[in-house]
């Protein structure tokens, strides 16, 4: 995993002062990176000790193996606009900056995930055919987009962001069901414990969060990460959005591709009759 894509997953877990330190290197360039741990000390109103724990905290041996590591990621990432939006910055830029900080997300989320328990998750999904979506807010909307994709094609889905049919649908779930549950935070009442009541009945549970050490991810039986800062707060939503959806569409992906030439041919009649009666089609003259 990348620096950035470090700092990313584990911002939210940081303590204050480690925030301020990482707030520095999430927008640093090489000339940033140029300056001496006592310069950056000063800059950010630190100390030189913070930096040295901040840097040994993500598993450097210091400042200046965190810095060429950094300087070796940036040279792959030269062009990103880093999503700092300010009042009256030109209307073009905040555009680049939003398409900069979805790209910049779903790199350091494909970095983070397991990709092997991705496959773990689809299989049990090709598996057991039924499938609930719990989230809240934007993590609801996401889960939404889950029941459609995995309707598409046979299964049984539904996404749930009521927090009372939440716990009822909980309650009634068994082992022929997998849940997957939505929270950028991991700490979304209603989902943690709805989920953590459905695995006390066996419930098969999968996580998509952004922190490892969140409770959601102690209620769960496989964990998918995104890597979306939750600092900005306006836009962290859209992004984690963005990432979880992604991952969503990454187990429709797997499972569709198990699908047998049967539901094969009912999705594309499927296909064909949403042309045919929802598309407005051109008349050849």
């Amino acid at each position: 995993m990348s620096v950035l894509a470090r700092l990313k997953a584990s911002y939210n877990e940081m303590k204050p002062v480690q925030k301020v330190i990482a707030d520095f290197f999430l927008v640093a360039d090489f000339d940033s990176l140029n300056a001496s741990i006592d310069d950056v000390a000063r800059r950010t109103g630190t100390s030189v000790a913070s930096i040295s724990r901040f840097c040994k905290a993500l598993g450097f041996d210091g400042f200046s193996q965190f810095k060429i590591t950094l300087s070796r990621d940036l040279k792959y990432e030269p062009d990103t606009i880093l999503p700092i939006f300010r009042r009256g910055d030109d209307p073009n830029l905040i555009i680049r900056k939003v398409f900069s900080e979805a790209v910049s997300n779903l790199q350091a989320t494909e970095e983070a995930v397991d990709f092997d328990m991705i496959k773990r998750v689809a299989r049990r999904i090709v598996q057991k055919k039924t499938v609930f979506f719990f989230g809240l807010g934007g993590s609801g909307k996401v889960g939404a987009i889950g029941e459609t994709l995995f309707s598409h094609i046979g299964y049984t889905a539904r996404a749930v962001s009521d927090p009372y049919e939440m716990f009822v649908t909980a309650g009634h779930a068994d082992k022929n069901c997998t849940i997957i549950a939505l929270s950028h935070s991991g700490c979304t009442r209603p989902v943690v414990e709805a989920t953590a009541a459905a695995r006390k009945r066996e419930v098969f549970s999968v996580g998509i969060t952004n922190y490892r050490g969140s409770l959601l991810a102690e209620n769960v039986d496989a964990l998918l990460l995104t890597a979306c800062p939750e600092r900005r707060v306006h836009i962290a939503q859209s992004n984690s959005m963005v990432a979880q959806s992604t991952l969503l569409r990454s187990l429709y992906m797997l499972a569709a591709s198990k699908a047998d030439g049967r539901m094969q041919d009912v999705v594309n009649k499927i296909n064909d009759s949403v042309d045919e009666k929802l598309r407005i089609h051109k008349k050849h003259r």
